[in-house]
């Protein structure tokens, strides 16, 4: 008998070919588990320097380690909403200054307009010029009675006010002021 006839022979070759694919595929894999290990430990590394640990933080498991990353990022979401909450209502705020802020301007020039017709038609020798000290402008609106005033002299009341506010003027000008005689008897001048 021969010791090997051609399909002894072919499978023998296949017996030895599977053993070496068997090893070069063990090998294989033990070599990618071994990345996939040390990826994994890069990865919970990171995921330390992110997380507050507390206390403890000499010795965790990985389980620990997920649990305080799971809890941390439901802390963050809830801070995400609540942030964008309050950025919603300070837009909404905003909004609605915007609209106060433009309703204000049409009142102001239409008591301007209102003013103006109102004080054109007096003549000029009914008004007198004095300085006025912007920084003490703040006791006029409170010490005199202005409910017997006409519409004209709460406008320029409107005029003192503003001037006191930042309109662009500094605090220490001194600004003049045109105001009728009855104005110069209230201040007592």
């Amino acid at each position: 008998m021969l010791p090997y006839n051609n399909k002894d022979r072919d499978a023998l070759k296949r017996r030895n070919k599977s053993k070496k694919n068997n090893s070069s595929s063990r090998s294989t894999h033990n070599e990618m588990e071994k990345n996939r290990r040390a990826h994994l430990r890069l990865c919970l590394e990171k995921l330390k320097g992110l997380v507050p640990l507390g206390p403890e933080s000499n010795r965790h498991t990985t389980l620990s380690l997920l649990t305080k990353a799971k809890l941390h990022i439901k802390k963050l979401e809830d801070c995400d909403r609540k942030a964008i909450h309050q950025i919603d209502q300070l837009q909404r705020e905003q909004r609605h200054l915007k609209r106060q802020l433009e309703k204000l301007g049409i009142e102001r020039i239409r008591m301007d307009s209102i003013g103006s017709t109102v004080s054109s038609e007096r003549s000029d020798s009914d008004r007198e010029e004095i300085d006025v000290d912007v920084e003490s402008t703040d006791y006029l609106t409170g010490e005199l009675d202005w409910s017997s005033s006409s519409v004209s002299d709460s406008d320029e009341r409107g005029s003192m006010q503003s001037l006191g506010s930042d309109e662009g003027y500094s605090s220490s000008s001194i600004k003049r002021i045109k105001l009728q005689d009855n104005h110069k008897t209230c201040l007592g001048l």
